[in-house]
Formats: structure tokens, sequence, C-alpha cells
């Protein structure tokens, strides 16, 4: 695997999907530059994407259930060229507790930071002030 320049965060994508009044546009051009990258130029945690769905979900009054909702997210996730979806694996769910208390975040932040870590992204993309607390440079611009 390619060492991604960049770990993209949930926001990012809820941001582009969710076409939030502020973040949205800037979500879109992280989507862009993904899409425009080299294959494993970012990355992402599969976590990431049953998290974009559950927050999409609860911002349109979709439902789980509905199998077109599903694949339509999923798709617009995993059909970019420039992403790799990263599995979560036990030792990121352990290290993520360690992550916790070392940088004050919360589980769900401390997972994505501990799949980051282990595949040696360079930065994260995100909008979440949390992440300047760790070793991985935030971008958001």
């Amino acid at each position: 695997m390619v060492v991604p320049e960049g770990y993209i965060d949930t926001n990012v994508f809820v941001y582009w999907l969710g076409g939030h009044p502020t973040f949205g546009r800037r979500a879109h051009q992280w989507v862009k530059r993904v899409e425009e990258a080299g294959r494993g130029s970012y990355a992402t945690s599969s976590l990431t994407i049953y998290q974009t769905m559950v927050v999409v979900a609860g911002l349109t009054g979709r439902d789980l259930r509905e199998q077109k909702f599903a694949e339509e997210i999923a798709h617009s996730i995993t059909a970019l060229r420039g992403l790799y979806i990263a599995p979560l694996t036990r030792g990121d769910v352990i290290e993520a507790a360690a992550l916790m208390r070392e940088y004050r975040l919360d589980y769900e932040d401390a997972l994505h930071l501990a799949t980051a870590l282990r595949i040696k992204a360079k930065e994260i993309i995100s909008n979440d002030r949390d992440f300047d607390k760790t070793p991985l440079k935030r971008r958001w611009e």
C-alpha cells in the first residue's frame, strides 16, 4: 500500500453528501482532490462509511433499511479513485482507548487516529479541532 498523504475524517463526507451550508463547499473541494489523486493517495477507515450513513440518514430522515440509500452512500465513497478504505483492526480498537487518554479524544476520534497512525497517514483532513492535539497535522483549508 502507498503511504497516504491524508486520512479523510467522517465529517468531510457528511458535509459533502449532506450539502452542509457552511462546510459543504470545502468538503466538496476535498472530495474532488481525492477523486483526482492517484490510487491510495488518501485513506479513510471502513468505520467512516458506516458513520457517514448513520449521520446522513439522520439529516435526511432516510432509513438504513433502505437498500438503495445504503448503496448510494457506500458507492459515493468507495468509488473515489484516490481513496483507500482501511479496515478497522482489532489493534485499532485496543489502541484507541490508549489514544483517548493520551490526546483527550472521544472514542470515535481515537479510532480514526489509531487507523491513521497505523497506515502512516501524513495528515488528517477534518475541521474537527480535537485532532490538533494529536501528532497528525490537521488540514481543512
